[in-house]
């Protein structure tokens, strides 16, 4: 790079993009130089609220920007595909936001012009990104809590959308904007990842339509989803998630093991007719540098794909990853639309 810093793009200033923004000018490695986005108010709203010098209607307008070095893309899945294969056409890095794309053979496509490009392509997941949840992986693949077997995700988020030009993606059944891709696939993948990221081999679903807004083609999309996942080695991932639920218990991710469980980020054991809990003290994986005082939701992600563009790290997720995980999406989803069990 010619300077301290990699010049960045934000295509989309929804919430994401607009964390994106904040998180990539919170790093000493990442600038937003320019922003992309068709509602004016929001464009207008982000670029005030960030000081961005550039900003566009038209994403095609920023990716002609020769300044503009990487780009988050913050978009819906549906037209997502192409933003990512014009923007690598334009010699520029690229991070995916999720859900990465419609269906997994998306990324193959990807993952193809990344590299004619030779360009850095990574995908969202933040969540593998906190360096807590990767001393968990660590200590997991380490042998913490002995043989992996199990886990078991329950969530809500309590928040379904408007029906609007932006959101409509979010009400369409296989668009991945319901309760499993849209909000509980960090969740999921989170686990699969601490897993050592087992290959899938079959996905059992089901899922209710509680509150529609959608009454198209592809059907409405979830507002509860349950399913079961089984991966190489007979590890099952067991998941069930809301955005729409009266019950006010509360929220589960964890991992089971033959002599340990992962609960609310710590070590659990049961010895002498009780529970202890033990702490985790893997070493830090990747040093981040300085942290600012208060570290933005994106701040690791995005610092992370600062560092692969640099090659110090490789990217996380990587195309391969991506890959995987939109399979075990695309299984669960035509599962509980089917009503069978279905290969993965």
């Amino acid at each position: 790079m010619t300077n301290q810093f990699i010049s960045l793009g934000v295509i989309g200033c929804g919430w994401a993009g607009c964390r994106a923004i904040e998180s990539a000018n919170a790093t000493s490695r990442l600038n937003v130089i320019a922003i992309a986005e068709r509602d004016p108010n929001r464009l207008a709203q982000a670029g005030d609220d960030n000081a961005v010098p550039h900003r566009y209607t038209d994403y095609q307008e920023l990716l002609e920007n020769p300044d503009v070095e990487a780009v988050y893309l913050a978009t819906s899945p549906d037209g997502r595909l192409q933003q990512v294969l014009d923007t690598l056409n334009s010699g520029k890095h690229v991070l995916v936001q999720k859900p990465h794309a419609i269906r997994a053979h998306e990324i193959l496509e990807m993952a193809a012009a990344a590299q004619e490009a030779e360009k850095t392509l990574q995908f969202c997941y933040f969540m593998r990104h906190f360096p807590h949840n990767r001393q968990i992986r660590s200590a997991v693949q380490n042998g913490a809590i002995g043989d992996l077997y199990h886990a078991r995700i329950f969530g809500k988020f309590n928040s379904i959308p408007e029906l609007n030009a932006n959101s409509r993606w979010l009400h369409v059944y296989g668009q991945k904007g319901g309760s499993l891709g849209q909000h509980y696939s960090h969740e999921l993948n989170l686990t699969w990842w601490w897993m050592g990221s087992p290959k899938p081999i079959w996905a059992f679903a089901a899922k209710h339509v509680l509150y529609p807004q959608y009454d198209g083609p592809e059907g409405a999309a979830e507002d509860y989803f349950t399913g079961i996942l089984g991966c190489e080695g007979g590890k099952t991932i067991q998941i069930d998630c809301s955005r729409m639920s009266h019950s006010d218990s509360g929220s589960v991710v964890e991992l089971y093991g033959t002599t340990g469980a992962i609960t609310n980020g710590g070590i659990s054991r049961f010895k002498d007719g009780g529970f202890i809990r033990e702490p985790i003290d893997e070493p830090i994986e990747i040093d981040h540098g300085e942290l600012p005082e208060e570290v933005p939701v994106f701040y690791y992600e995005l610092n992370h794909f600062a560092m692969a563009i640099a090659g110090e790290v490789a990217p996380d997720v990587d195309a391969s990853d991506a890959y995987t995980f939109m399979q075990i999406l695309d299984a669960l989803y035509d599962s509980a639309k089917s009503g069978e069990k279905v290969c993965v």
